[in-house]
């Protein structure tokens, strides 16, 4: 069962890598946070995914979900945003969760 999690996990990981960079061309995000809201809620959401991490469907849903959030903060409110979300939860995961970090990045 978990050896079947960590193959879902490792698919979806390279598909929300693949499409992580829903910027429009030419737009210039910096790498200093500067939405510190949309970096606490990409935080937040990892740590939900770290909750869940045991349940194959839920982790599933969880990525898309973080995926959909990344492209509508980008496109909505601003590419920064986008990616400070998308920093939150990257970051959050390294730190707290190895093993789902090694297979999602």
């Amino acid at each position: 069962m978990k050896k079947h999690l960590y193959l879902i996990a490792a698919l979806l990981g390279a598909t929300f890598l693949a499409g992580c960079d829903s910027r429009p061309y030419g737009t210039e995000v910096t790498e200093r946070v500067r939405d510190q809201r949309a970096y606490a809620l990409g935080e937040r959401h990892a740590e939900e995914l770290i909750a869940i991490s045991d349940n194959e469907n839920a982790v599933q849903d969880q990525l898309l979900e973080i995926r959909a959030r990344i492209y509508n903060f980008s496109t909505v409110v601003s590419p920064q945003s986008g990616a400070d979300y998308e920093r939150g939860f990257t970051d959050y995961v390294k730190a707290h969760s190895d093993s789902l970090a090694r297979i999602l990045f």
